[in-house]
């Protein structure tokens, strides 16, 4: 059997993945969403308007509770340009290990304390679902990317945060504003990247998780009855109405919440190694590839494979015999070509939601940040191919893609300094 045939048996090769359909889907989903409608996109409020500019000298605490790490410092704008002092970087609570929700706002508390001495200002860019509310809190929905901590979904994040340093020790009044991570990125793209000649703004993550946001007309957000524009925190990752494969049942089945973010488990970084080893199992049952790769091998990372592609001599090409390593090396460039037509999809979903990108002179513009949008060997190169090629050529939409150093940590600052 080819390997093409093969891939189109279990519904995991990337032509199966139709881009104008796809976007088609996400924007049906995504005006439900807007209704208040039930919805594979949530498109949840977050009531930041992405407008102004940063009062100088005026230091924001910034917390980064992201896919794996911990970022807390603080962040001072000066010329308009962002400086992030008292750095510091360490592993998300309860991504090691399944703690409580009382240990979790305790471990965040003790980092924050010290700077709470400079600032009175907070932002927290936290990287899983939460419904924002008027006043920029929010209320944690559930949480992925394999975090474990137990009692957390429901807890108002400001509140408990807040609570434990005053419990600490901090009297004075403190100002909380919550944001996502995709949602700081698009921030952090404004108070570092000059964007006022684009038509029509979007942020973008790719990394362990997936997610992505945009600029929208207050009067499209049906169901708030009356807002301002703002930014859409669309929780891409949940959608569920892309085909998938046999590769991605599987992986969603051993997840630690199965049946959920369906496409975020089909390309992001903490999961998309599972999806190539089982596609490389499945493979090796129809007689594709050696004994090595049957079921039940350990599966490999995207780095790993990253690596392998790179021509490391790591575990990955340690398992390859005759034939295999240009047959697995096939397998990864056509999963990370499906999941550049799945995020092309989505990104010229957004640009014809606010009908932007209309001229070369005034693309849509994606403020992209991730470490697999940004390091894979192959995904970036595919999606600007199809972006141009796709999405250019057959449809007269312009899109560029751009990253700002320290994004989510000056989106953060400004945020909440501005909102």
């Amino acid at each position: 059997m080819l390997l093409d045939d093969f891939l189109r048996s279990i519904n995991m090769h990337p032509e199966q993945t139709d881009i104008d359909k796809t976007a088609e889907s996400i924007l049906s989903e995504m005006n439900r969403g807007l209704k208040g409608e039930a919805s594979s996109i949530q498109m949840i409020p977050t009531f930041i308007a992405a407008e102004g500019k940063a009062p100088e000298n005026a230091p924001v605490i910034a917390i980064d509770a992201g896919g794996t790490n911990l970022r807390v410092g603080l962040v001072t704008f000066s010329d308009g340009e962002p400086r992030l002092s008292r750095f510091e970087k360490c592993p998300v609570p309860g991504s090691y290990g399944t703690i409580s929700a009382d240990d979790f706002f305790s471990e965040l508390a003790d980092k924050i304390l010290p700077l709470t001495a400079e600032s009175d200002t907070i932002g927290f860019c936290f990287s899983y679902p939460a419904e924002i509310f008027p006043n920029r809190d929010g209320r944690i929905l559930q949480l992925n990317k394999e975090l474990s901590v137990s009692g957390a979904e429901g807890k108002i994040i400001g509140e408990e945060l807040i609570r434990k340093l005053k419990d600490a020790g901090v009297s004075k009044p403190l100002r909380f504003t919550l944001l996502n991570d995709t949602v700081a990125g698009l921030m952090g793209g404004l108070a570092t990247l000059r964007l006022s000649h684009c038509d029509g703004l979007a942020g973008l993550i790719l990394g362990t998780g997936y997610n992505t946001c945009y600029i929208e007309r207050g009067a499209r957000i049906e169901k708030l009855c009356s807002s301002h524009d703002m930014i859409i925190n669309c929780e891409s990752g949940i959608f569920n109405k892309a085909l998938r494969g046999r590769s991605d049942e599987l992986v969603d089945a051993a997840s630690a919440i199965p049946n959920d973010h369906w496409l975020e488990k089909m390309l992001s970084g903490a999961y998309h190694g599972g999806v190539i080893s089982r596609t490389a199992a499945l493979a090796q049952n129809a007689g594709l590839l050696s004994e090595a790769f049957k079921e039940g091998f350990k599966e490999f990372t995207t780095p790993e494979l990253d690596d392998f592609l790179r021509g490391a001599d790591n575990r990955v090409s340690k398992m390859c015999v005759g034939d295999d390593r240009e047959l697995l090396t096939a397998i990864i460039d056509r999963s990370f070509e499906r999941a550049a037509r799945l995020v092309c999809a989505n990104i010229l979903a957004l640009c014809l939601q606010v009908d932007g990108g209309k001229s070369e002179a005034r693309p849509f513009c994606v403020v992209a940040e991730g470490s697999t949008f940004h390091n894979s060997l192959l995904f970036k190169s595919k999606l600007q191919r199809l972006l141009n090629d796709h999405v250019k050529e057959k449809r007269s939409r312009h899109i560029i893609c751009v990253q700002a150093e320290n994004s989510t940590m000056a989106g953060t600052a400004l945020a909440a300094l501005l909102n």
